[in-house]
Formats: C-alpha cells, structure tokens, sequence
C-alpha cells in the first residue's frame, strides 16, 4: 500500500509540477496575444452579455442557468483551502500571480467553451450531443484516441474531486459546526452524509435540467453569502488593507521574509502556488466546463465563451480574492496553532474568520463550504455522466437510457462512505488530483490546434454577431438588460427553494 501511495504523490507530483503549469499558462497566454487580450478590452460585454434576454438560439436549457451550474462546479473547495494554501505555501505576493492566472484563464475558458457549442450536434428532436470529447475527437488522426482518454480521465476525476472529495468536505463543514456546539464530530459526518446522499439523488435522477434548475437558486445564494461574509471581515480589518495590498504587490517580484525567525517566501514560490491554485479553482484549461455549456441555448458559440470569461472573473478574482484578502489582512497566514504548527487550507481560512466572526466563524464557513461541495457534486455528476455516454453510447453503441441510470446509480453510492471516511482519504484526494490534470493533456492539444476556430468565432461574436442581435433584441439597451439581470440575480437568492418543488413540476 506505501509502494502504491508513493507512486500516486509522483505521478501527481509530475501531473501538477511545473511543467504542466507552463504549459496552462502559456496556452492561455498565446491565445490572449492572438486575440489581443479580449477579455480585458471586452470584458464589458461579458457583464451585459449576462443580462442578455434577446434570442437564445439552439439548445436544452436557459445560458443562465448553465453558467449558475458551472460557477456550481468551479467554486468549490479550492476558493477556500486551495486559495489559502496558496498563501500561505506562496506568500501574499502569490496572490498577484493568482490574479494573472485568472485574467489568462478568462481567456482560455473562453476559447474551450466556444469550441465546445460550435462542436456540438442538434439532434432532429432538438436535444444535444456534445461536450469537450467531441472538438477532441476532431483533431486529425489522434483525435479519437485522445477523446476516449479524455473521457476515461473524466469518469476518475469526476468520483474523486467531484464526488468524494466534495462529500467529504459536505462532512468537514458540518464537523466545524459540531465542534463549535460541541456535537458528536462521526454523528454529525454520518448525519451530513445521509442528508447529502437523499438530496443528490433527488436532483440527479433529473437529470441536466433539474440539476440547472437548483444551481440558479443555490449558487447566486451561496456566492452572495461568502461574498457578504467575506467583505465584512474585510471592513473589520479595513485598517491593514494598505499594508495587504503593498505585501501582496511587493511579494510578487521580491522575496519576503517574515521576522521573528520565521522563513519567507521567494518569488519562485508566489508564481508557482499563485498559478497552481488559480488554474486548480478555476478549472481553465481542464476541459470540465464545455461539457456543460454545450447544451445552452445560444445562438452563437462566442456567447457561450463569454459567459466563460465572467465565469473565471467571479471564481477567481471575485471569490479566491475574498479568501486571500482575508487570511493577511487578519494576518492569520503567519500564525500557528497550539500545536506550533502554521495554519494552512481550510484551516487558514477558519483562522480569519474566527478573528472577526469568533465562534460564528464556524458556522459561516460550515454552510460555505457545504454549500460549495454540494453543488460540484451535481454539476461533475453531470460531467462525468457526459464523458460516460461518449464511451458507452457514442464510442461502443450501447442503448443511451439504461447506461445513463447506471451512471446516476453508481453516482450517489460512495457519497455516505466518503463522509465518514478517514486520514486515507488524503490519498484519494492526491489520485482525484492527478486524474484532473490528466484531463487537461488531450484538451490542450485540441484548443491549441483549434484556437483559430476559436478566436475567429469569439471575434464574429464581439465584432458583428453581438451588434445585430442586441438590435433586434426585444429588450431595448445594455442598461435595461443588465436592470433584469440584478432583478433576476436577487430573485434567485431570495426565492423559496421549496418553489423547486410546488412549482417547478416539469422538471421533477
């Protein structure tokens, strides 16, 4: 067993070194170059593009609600440990690359989301066949041997970092809140577990629309709860958000050190962790999200990659930036526990929050948490269901429907176990890991050979396509569009999520 968990921690070692955050980012810094940094100069139409109520065009469900089941999907987990662990393995200046990461991602998310509508089927009866296996397949000679690859990675890193992983971190949010109150810790993981395990199934067993429809409620809640929170403790330690901003800037390009005798950080360091946990939270590159966004209603691919850009905006300059800011502002990056250990990952995290919130800390980032894992589960449940069709259906010819009830069968099973499940379970993470960077092999070559495709229809789309349809759009301007978005964002937050239930019938 040691042999085997060493051999895991070097492939992933290897998966995740630096090679292969070379290859992210320099990908997504060709394809920024080669379309002029769109989504900089852009970047305002990916905020009215949200709002847009003109025609939807070809596809299964509202662009919305597949871009709220994605966010579902890209905040996770990583928003909080990961971005932490990036601080404190980095140092504040990894903050500065963090963001460099995200602006790049913007457009590399852009360019695979686009590839993934544009390579997607209309079926006669309207429905849809696509995902990222599909613009895979079409590379010339390889492709079809890398999209079975893709597909095989997808189904290992959906169960792990899509499933248990994420049910075990449902468990660890409902343990935080047990420790504070002082509850039976295995009690609340089992209990946390169960509730999980019945309200997935509810959701999965309708598939892609039921599973949109519950991300357009949960996800603008569960954002606004950790954004709120989050700018609170900001306010709270308002008076070190200058000297956060001068570490974070100096820290990019300087080494750091800290005094007292503890070890710094050198640049090496800030651009590594800064990169490695930007690219782990917002998924650019992995070819997860297309497998989604394929199925949207839209009338141009270029649309779709814009939700792709803002996507990456709120995951990672929105949401990593409220974690970060947070652990040095409060300046529990630099502090140890009471085993003379530095605080890291989601601990870090709740070291922040318990220096403004105090015990409410845990309750705060409990649902936070929670609420993050619960809605990757059902949105990789979703990616992994696509990739297993790809294989089963399109690749070997088995009938569609009894392999897809398969998938959703095998799908809930491990969630009570990984609940529960114990220090092995570090292990099951690092394999998850490397699994999810495999994915990214075959879709990098493809966006690379593609990118032209790419970059002329997201260009179509800012310079002609997006023009004439906001003309003969029913709504009239960006203003009174971008009204009905707020209208709808606040909506989503505050309406009942029983609604799903009473009136949202067609979908159950």
């Amino acid at each position: 067993m040691d042999t085997i968990i060493e051999w895991i921690n070097i492939i992933d070692g290897l998966v995740w070194g630096l090679p292969m955050i070379i290859i992210l980012v320099s990908t997504g810094l060709t394809i920024s170059i080669l379309g002029g940094f769109f989504q900089i100069r852009k970047f305002g139409l990916a905020v009215k593009n949200m709002a847009w109520k003109g025609k939807k065009g070809a596809g299964e469900v509202h662009p919305f609600k597949i871009w709220a089941m994605v966010m579902g999907a890209t905040i996770g987990v990583g928003n909080i440990a990961g971005a932490s662990t990036a601080v404190r393995l980095g140092g504040p200046g990894a903050v500065f690359w963090m963001w460099v990461c995200g602006i790049l991602g913007m457009g590399l998310k852009a360019a695979e989301v686009t590839l993934g509508v544009w390579s997607r089927r209309v079926k006669p009866d309207g429905t849809i066949e696509g995902g990222t296996a599909y613009y895979i397949r079409r590379v010339p000679k390889i492709g079809p041997a890398l999209a079975i690859l893709f597909a095989l990675f997808a189904w290992i890193a959906a169960f792990g970092i899509g499933n248990m992983v994420q049910a075990n971190n449902v468990a660890l949010g409902a343990e935080y809140i047990a420790r504070a109150y002082e509850f039976d810790v295995y009690t609340a993981r089992l209990i946390a577990g169960i509730l999980m395990f019945i309200a997935t199934a509810l959701v999965v067993i309708g598939g892609l629309k039921r599973i949109a429809e519950v991300a357009n409620y949960l996800v603008p809640f569960m954002a606004a709860w950790y954004i709120i929170f989050g700018l609170g403790l900001w306010a709270m330690f308002a008076y070190n958000l200058p000297k956060t901003i001068s570490l974070i800037l100096t820290g990019a390009f300087t080494p750091l050190a800290v005094g007292g005798g503890i070890t710094g950080w050198t640049v090496y360091q800030a651009i590594r962790y800064g990169f490695a946990r930007g690219l782990f939270s917002n998924e650019a590159g992995l070819g997860s999200a297309p497998n989604a966004y394929a199925y949207a209603e839209s009338d141009h691919p270029g649309r779709q990659g814009f939700y792709g850009v803002f996507e990456v905006f709120m995951d990672t300059l929105v949401i990593c930036t409220i974690t970060v800011i947070a652990d040095i502002t409060t300046e529990a990056y630099i502090a140890m526990s009471p085993e003379g250990k530095f605080y890291s990952g989601a601990a870090l995290a709740m070291e922040a929050f318990y220096r403004g919130y105090g015990v409410w800390s845990a309750v705060i980032l409990g649902i936070a948490l929670g609420l993050f894992a619960y809605t990757t589960i059902l949105t990789w449940e979703f990616y992994g269901e696509v990739n297993w069709k790809y294989f089963w259906v399109k690749t070997l010819r088995l009938p569609e429907k009894p392999m897809v009830w398969i998938w959703r069968v095998i799908w809930i099973i491990p969630l009570i176990p990984a609940a529960i499940a114990g220090e092995l379970f570090e292990t099951f993470w690092t394999f998850s890991d490397m699994a999810n960077g495999l994915m990214a092999i075959p879709n990098l070559i493809a966006v690379v050979y593609f990118a032209p495709v790419a970059l002329a229809l997201l260009k179509d789309f800012y310079t002609r396509h997006w023009y004439e349809a906001e003309k003969a759009a029913t709504s009239t301007g960006a203003v009174t569009q971008l009204k009905l978005f707020i209208k709808d964002f606040l909506r989503s937050i505050v309406t009942p999520t029983y609604t799903l239930i009473t009136e949202r019938k067609e979908y159950i």
